[in-house]
């Protein structure tokens, strides 16, 4: 149990202590302590209508001389009260009446403000339903304590509205009892509780259905395996695509960059093949021009062999006698 549990329960000889959020509660409790003090009925009209003196006795403007009951009534508030609460009311404890209008006044807070509470009241209790694999005790529970906020922002609903509502508002599971219920029973004269005791006498049945609904669910579906692995076959040819074209355009980028270099290897080749060709054409050229003077020479000189073996002939035929001595030597 909390501190704050601890104080909301109060005592018979103490009242319990007021919360932000829980005037109303509090209010209603507050005014039962005080109903069952020995002096209970003084203390009420001292806190309602203010304090209470002798008609002979004439009550300054200052309300100093507050009754005893008066004293009493402001001393249970102030112990009712925490520090951060009484603080904003500490020049008002004059006497128990003014401490009770200003407590209602800062709890209450002001109309729009009222008016802003009874419109979130009504939008919840509009769109209030069970929640999934929630027990029908704590879903009863839940609407229980909607309905008493509606009521003390003095929004009225109907016994027979508020039982329909709460079949409604149960999971799929609870289907055919609420269909039952609406067709076997008077739902204008059942009293809400009335109608959660008789549904509750389901429950095994509901939550056995609720045990076989997650088995089913953790069956994996083929359908859904299969589409799963297409998706996934999908993403990895998509993450391939972006790999290969990141790789065409690194190639690209490499294949231009090879270009770039190949191009200056090709000039530089050029240049290297022009000045080989220039030096070997020349050196080519000498030794043709030395050739050809040689070839020359001995071309004459065949010549003058030629012509002179001519000559000698000639000779020979003129003078047969020597030649044929010329031929015997």
């Amino acid at each position: 149990m909390t501190s704050k549990d601890a104080l909301s329960i109060g005592t018979d000889v103490k009242p319990l202590v007021l919360f932000k959020g829980e005037y109303e509660q509090w209010k209603d409790r507050f005014l039962d302590f005080i109903d069952r003090h020995a002096n209970g009925e003084n203390i009420m009209l001292s806190i309602i209508e203010g304090p209470m003196v002798p008609i002979t006795v004439q009550i300054p403007d200052d309300d100093s001389s507050d009754s005893e009951d008066d004293k009493q009534a402001s001393s249970l508030l102030i112990q009712s009260i925490p520090n951060d609460i009484y603080i904003k009311i500490d020049s008002y404890k004059g006497n128990a009446k003014k401490m009770w209008d200003q407590l209602q006044k800062m709890m209450m807070g002001s109309k729009v403000g009222n008016q802003m509470k009874v419109a979130n009241c009504i939008n919840s209790y509009e769109e209030f339903k069970a929640k999934e694999n929630e027990s029908l005790e704590d879903t009863y529970e839940r609407f229980v304590l909607l309905l008493n906020e509606l009521s003390k922002n003095k929004v009225k609903k109907k016994q027979l509205e508020n039982n329909i509502k709460f079949l409604s508002i149960l999971q799929p599971e609870w289907k055919k009892h609420t269909r039952r219920m609406k067709q076997m029973k008077d739902l204008n004269d059942i009293p809400l509780h009335e109608v959660y005791e008789t549904l509750r006498q389901n429950e095994e049945e509901v939550e056995e259905k609720r045990a076989e609904k997650k088995k089913v669910e953790k069956v994996p579906d083929p359908i859904a395996l299969v589409a799963g692995e297409k998706k996934k076959e999908k993403k990895e040819k998509k993450k391939k695509k972006k790999v290969i074209t990141s790789s065409e355009s690194e190639s690209e980028s490499e294949s231009e960059s090879d270009g770039d270099d190949g191009e200056s290897l090709k000039q530089a080749m050029l240049l290297l093949t022009r000045a080989f060709q220039k030096k070997f054409y020349k050196k080519s050229g000498s030794n043709s021009q030395r050739y050809s003077s040689s070839s020359s020479k001995n071309h004459e000189h065949r010549e003058r062999v030629e012509g002179r073996r001519y000559e000698e002939n000639r000779y020979v035929e003129k003078k047969p006698d020597d030649r044929k001595k010329y031929v015997n030597d």
